[in-house]
């Protein structure tokens, strides 16, 4: 593919239709959302062109979505406002989310042909979004993509400090209701996150994602098809006591092959740990509203100390393990609850960035999610992507549910040595 350009054509901020009211302003951080280090997630939507006349249409389309996003924060007010971490809150001061308009040469269809890779992906949104800066930063960015031949791509960054993949997705799907058929048929969320599990001040802060010393990420994405994922399921041979997901055979073959790329960098086989999080929401005895905002996740951690290499069936046994430690479900009190959260993100912390002689990867599954139905009037997306600018592992369901994208965001060199990796192609297409 040839090189893509990307043409920034405006830039503003978008404030709430109406201000908000100055007794909801102070949002207070849960403890979960203290527990999230300083980064972004992206999410990036596909839309393929309907209509002839793409020139009028894309500028009647940009002001229609610029009036719904800014009548759409009156009901998601947090993300006009502004961090102030030192009092654990979020000042909803109304200053606005970034959106950017952008136009694209070429056709959607052939940028999407194959799969691109993740530095394409990096240009559909804004840039750092200004979401890193946690003192002046806008909480949200948005970059609304046009390709000459009239698809539409939108791309969302959102600060993790404040959202988490459920809560984000929930806002897209939102402001595309707001967008079809007016804010009076969007929801406004709960906000209550913060008084149910209070953040504490004696916590230590996050240390950010690391590039580890500026090396270049990468992002590549795998294809599991519907066919591939039961092959996988089939080679577990029914040693675990239930059929495992299309998410655990996924997760434990990309395992696998960072494990197989460590011992490759190390000469010998090192302790590995996948981490990944469960969204609480319908997971936990105490009664928090379905459509909660903010973080509400716990880490569980599966962990790799055997002298020998695992086989494939044996590693997918090996998730769910934490799981049956620590069930969340069990746990009815709220001061229980946030002692297990705060254990296992503090693991996590402790392994990543204190023992040297294990490796920690990050598996977020966005499996489940409504990604699909964000249908801002002119269909919903033909496609859902992700981008990274640290190393993790994101698996999404493709649009008919029957296949994972998983995409992967790893160092420059170990990428090298994935996309070699035996299993990887031939369970895969990119």
């Amino acid at each position: 593919m040839a090189p893509m350009k990307t043409q920034i054509l405006s830039k503003k901020l978008i404030k709430p239709s109406t201000p908000t009211p100055r007794h909801l302003r102070p949002v207070k951080l849960s403890l979960m959302d203290q527990l999230i280090p300083p980064t972004d997630i992206n999410m990036i939507f596909y839309y393929s062109p309907n209509d002839d006349d793409k020139t009028a249409k894309s500028k009647e389309r940009c002001s229609q979505l610029e009036k719904s996003l800014s009548e759409a924060l009156t009901k998601f007010y947090p993300l006009a406002g502004r961090l102030i971490m030192d009092d654990l809150l979020i000042d909803c001061n109304d200053e606005g989310v970034e959106f950017l308009e952008a136009q694209l040469k070429g056709k959607l269809a052939d940028f999407l042909h194959g799969g691109p890779h993740g530095e394409l992906l990096d240009q559909l949104v804004p840039g750092d979004g200004g979401v890193g800066d946690l003192a002046t930063a806008p909480l949200a960015a948005i970059q609304l993509n046009v390709f000459d031949c009239g698809g539409v791509v939108v791309g969302v960054s959102v600060s993790h400090k404040v959202a988490d993949a459920f809560s984000i997705i929930n806002f897209v799907n939102g402001w595309a209701t707001a967008n079809r058929d007016g804010i009076t048929r969007v929801i406004c969320p709960n906000f209550n996150l913060g008084s149910i599990f209070p953040a504490s001040d004696i916590l230590p802060p996050n240390p950010p994602p690391s590039a580890k010393n500026g090396v270049k990420i990468v992002t590549r994405r795998l294809f599991f098809s519907s066919m591939a994922i039961k092959t996988l399921v089939a080679a577990t041979g029914g040693s675990a006591p239930r059929p495992p997901t299309g998410v655990e055979v996924v997760a434990a073959l990309i395992w696998k092959a960072l494990i197989g790329i460590a011992q490759v960098k190390h000469g010998h086989l090192r302790a590995s740990l996948l981490v990944h999080p469960l969204n609480l929401r319908g997971n936990t005895a105490i009664s928090v509203p379905e459509n909660s905002f903010g973080n509400f996740s716990m880490l569980f951690i599966e962990r790799l100390v055997e002298e020998r290499k695992l086989e494939f069936h044996e590693l997918v046994s090996l998730l769910g393990n934490s799981k049956r430690d620590v069930d969340p479900r069990k746990t009815g009190s709220v001061d229980d609850l946030c002692l297990m959260v705060n254990g296992s993100f503090r693991e996590a912390r402790r392994e990543k960035f204190h023992n040297h002689r294990v490796d920690v990867h990050l598996c977020a599954s966005w499996c489940g999610l409504p990604l699909y139905e964000a249908d801002f009037g002119w269909g919903k997306p033909i496609w859902v992507s992700s981008s990274s600018k640290y190393e993790v592992v994101k698996l999404i369901e493709n649009k008919c549910g029957d296949g994972i994208d998983a995409w992967v965001s790893l160092n420059e060199k170990d990428m090298l040595e994935f996309e070699r990796d035996w299993d990887m192609l031939a369970f895969t297409s990119q």
